[in-house]
């Protein structure tokens, strides 16, 4: 569309000329005619511009507003309870629960696509006052604490090497037992 536009608005005798212009012998396009092509171009250029930013800037923008509504949701207090643990569920005490609420708001959420791999060495679970809930997963593909929620196709890594260590601290124990039970599964 952009070229077009462009050629239409710089040549716009060349432009009538392809368009209309060699169905008739020895006719000649009227300035009216010209100048609707050239105005016509320079609109083509700018709806073509639009779109192209458009495009790009659109991309992940419900992924986005997903990671923003959740941390707004963390903000908000609606966090109800966090457990660790796939076979042993262990429910995080009410400090624990703020101290990792507050390592999550405070860290990066990157997205990245973790495609058809699956696997981790354990998990938690977010469940919120609306009984929603949120898996997260304790180092899976990206190697991280990674958020996998259902209404995203992107998945998010925390950012956060203060969130690895507590949990490597806290939970060491829980962590290397379900790490040897993947090793030897």
């Amino acid at each position: 569309m952009d070229i077009i536009g462009i050629i239409m608005a710089i040549w716009p005798y060349f432009a009538w000329y392809v368009r209309l212009g060699w169905k008739f012998k020895d006719a000649e396009p009227s300035d009216l005619a010209l100048n609707v092509g050239r105005i016509s171009g320079i609109v083509l250029v700018i709806v073509g511009f639009i779109l192209i930013v458009s495009s790009c800037s659109t991309g992940s923008g419900a992924d986005t507003k997903w990671a923003e509504q959740f941390k707004e949701k963390l903000n908000a207090g609606q966090v109800k309870e966090i457990s660790i643990g796939m076979i042993h569920t262990t429910i995080l005490s009410e400090e624990e629960k703020n101290t990792v609420i507050q390592m999550i708001q405070d860290a990066e959420l990157r997205p990245f696509d973790a495609g058809d791999i699956v696997g981790s060495n354990n998990a938690w679970m977010i469940t919120f006052i609306d009984e929603t809930s949120l898996d997260i997963i304790i180092f899976g593909p990206s190697g991280g604490i990674e958020l996998h929620p259902k209404a995203t196709e992107t998945e998010y890594e925390i950012m956060s090497e203060e969130l690895k260590n507590w949990f490597k601290t806290n939970y060491n124990s829980l962590y290397i037992g379900v790490a040897l039970v993947n090793y030897f599964v």
